[in-house]
């Protein structure tokens, strides 16, 4: 029974874990500068990072702007809101105790509080959530006054982990009825869904002066790529549970599509920019594997359905030498699964501190337009020696086990 409770720790866990098998609403933010600053990006993000936020603002740059690369951005972040890890490890130990217990009572009766006790902590996992997101990108930048352009591509993966508590398993157990610890039907799912983008952007500023704004320019972009969908889902019984449901090879489904972001910028002078992004332009869906049912229970466990919709998000920022603020917001809920109401939407403020293009210090704050998330606060720093070579780092922090950290190097000459 201990080895097979060890899959429900398993499963939890796996929330994080399963994220590896293919390298996503990650930390806030695709790059540790966005994460430090609250994951603003659309009006303020660097022409090396633009792919990620808004197509357009890969034309801007400065004039001795000529060659980036971005190597790699990675963010992770882990949101625990039920405290499901240490319900899990509670249940664990109080299960543990009661085995004991009926391994060594020969059939006599045992404690009612021992067992009030495993009822109690059994129950407090039920709809109890775990939620883990990664996100890898990379990118090589070459600005001109041409057609400014982006070689990029980027992995998002989100899971979720939730145990789901039978009531039978409840029902009529006290201390001369203990419950039968190896036929629980109290089940757990875990289901993982990556996107995975291999695009080029495009993008141009056209410069539109007038006599009262003689600096007056709007930059469009555009971002075509290939997208590959991952999608994953296991369940099972606690009492069913081991290893092996943890091997994917032949498990997750996958499907390739064609997708499109755009973007607009407008900048009525050089310091001011209003920017606006789509992105996902064309909706998909994966479904996933269905988990095999328990004997006896056809159709317990069914598939789950990775959506990837559109996103549309407006942004403006205020930028000089040394001072930059930004301030976005999320015109519609994102959603992650068909199945499960998990849907987020937030509205972002971010500031960053120049100091002689060799250190930066960042902070942010991200609201929850959402029950399903939590405001979250940031702050960063980074280093840029000569301009040259970029080391950033971002640290995410909110109520309720909400933890995320952002990691980047970048080159630019």
């Amino acid at each position: 029974m201990n080895m097979k409770l060890q899959g429900l720790t398993l499963a939890v866990a796996t929330a994080l874990s399963v994220s590896t098998f293919s390298a996503q609403a990650a930390v806030n933010g695709a790059d540790a500068r966005s994460v430090a600053m609250g994951g603003t990006g659309v009006a303020s993000a660097s022409y090396l990072t633009a792919s990620f936020y808004n197509p357009a603002l890969v034309a801007h740059y400065d004039q001795t702007d000529d060659f980036g690369v971005l190597l790699p951005a990675v963010g992770v972040s882990i949101h625990d809101p039920d405290d499901l890890n240490q319900k899990v490890e509670d249940f664990q130990d109080v299960n543990d105790e009661l085995e004991t217990a009926i391994n060594n009572s020969g059939g006599s009766p045992v404690s009612d509080s021992l067992v009030n006790e495993w009822k109690a902590a059994l129950m407090a996992m039920d709809e109890g959530k775990l939620k883990a997101d990664i996100s890898i990108g990379a990118a090589v930048a070459v600005p001109n006054r041409y057609l400014s352009m982006s070689l990029f591509t980027q992995a998002q993966i989100v899971s979720l982990a939730q145990a789901n508590i039978d009531p039978d398993d409840l029902a009529g157990v006290d201390g001369s009825n203990p419950p039968d610890l190896d036929n629980l039907q109290s089940d757990v799912l875990g289901i993982a869904g990556g996107i995975v983008d291999v695009g080029l952007t495009m993008g141009k500023s056209f410069e539109l002066p007038t006599v009262s704004l003689p600096e007056q320019k709007v930059s469009v972009g555009i971002s075509p790529k290939i997208q590959q969908l991952i999608a994953v889902s296991f369940q099972n019984t606690v009492s069913q549970f081991d290893n092996s449901d943890f091997e994917f090879e032949n498990e997750y489904q996958d499907d390739t599509a064609f997708n499109l972001d755009i973007g607009l910028a407008y900048q009525p002078i050089p310091t001011v920019t209003v920017g606006f992004s789509g992105r996902n332009l064309l909706k998909q869906e994966l479904e996933t594997n269905t988990p095999d049912s328990p004997a006896g229970q056809p159709g317990k466990f069914t598939s789950k359905t990775l959506l990837v919709e559109p996103q549309y998000t407006l942004g403006a920022a205020y930028s000089n030498s040394w001072f930059t603020a930004a301030a976005d917001v999320d015109l519609a809920e994102q959603k992650y699964f068909k199945e499960f109401d998990l849907a987020t939407q937030y509205a972002r403020l971010g500031m960053e501190l120049n100091g002689w293009d060799w250190v930066q210090f960042r902070a942010g704050y991200s609201l929850s337009l959402t029950d399903a998330a939590e405001d979250t606060m940031s702050a960063g720093i980074g280093l840029s020696p000569f301009g040259v070579v970029a080391v950033d780092l971002a640290l995410q922090y909110g109520q309720d086990n909400n933890y995320g950290a952002a990691l980047q190097f970048g080159f630019t000459m």
